[in-house]
């Protein structure tokens, strides 16, 4: 009896047509490749265990991916997560949850899905100084700011993303679609 081997979850190819009127931007593929060239530069980067903070909840997917290819290749280090309460009528960023976990002395890794006013990634950088961390790395998976933002920039980007609402790999509308294995724009190009 021939044994049938049953379709990987992780069959990136056919999850564009599973998903009508999703047109992707970067596929999966392509976010396979960048995040692992990603882990490669940033398990170099640092000399002793960083402390890895995921920015909630769009940057789960990529951080998963980054932290398991740093694994693979060597890095150790802490996890945990931080959560972020955006204001956009207002303009401003509100760290409502952070982890408790010793930083002083210590070298942090923020990671978040998209760079775009700089405001998080300054309210991080800011909350783990003053916590006494020896260094702050910033890694946005998208940077969307239109290179509108010149005082403060990430020290790794994976893409650099056109100017529309995106989805898929940790990003969502109305919390739908994070499960998709590529970033793509709702309606057909």
């Amino acid at each position: 009896m021939t044994r049938k081997t049953p379709p990987s979850f992780f069959d990136w190819n056919r999850a564009d047509d599973a998903h009508h009127g999703i047109a992707p931007i970067f596929t999966a593929d392509e976010i396979v490749t960048r995040v692992e060239d990603m882990a490669a530069s940033l398990t170099r980067w640092f000399d002793d265990e960083p402390v890895a903070h995921v920015v909630m909840n769009g940057a789960v997917m990529f951080a998963a991916d980054l932290v398991r290819a740093m694994s693979s290749r060597g890095a150790v280090m802490e996890m945990d997560f931080l959560t972020v309460e955006k204001n956009r009528r207002e303009g401003t960023r509100r760290l409502i949850a952070a982890t408790n976990r010793p930083v002083n002395n210590r070298d942090v890794l923020v990671i978040d899905d998209i760079f775009e006013t700089g405001r998080t990634l300054k309210l991080a950088r800011e909350h783990f100084l003053a916590l006494g961390a020896s260094s702050v790395t910033f890694v946005a998976l998208l940077d969307k700011s239109q290179g509108k933002v010149d005082d403060v920039r990430p020290d790794f980007v994976g893409f650099t993303c056109p100017d529309v609402f995106v989805i898929g790999y940790g990003m969502d509308v109305a919390y739908r679609y994070r499960e998709l294995p590529f970033i793509g724009k709702m309606g057909r190009a």
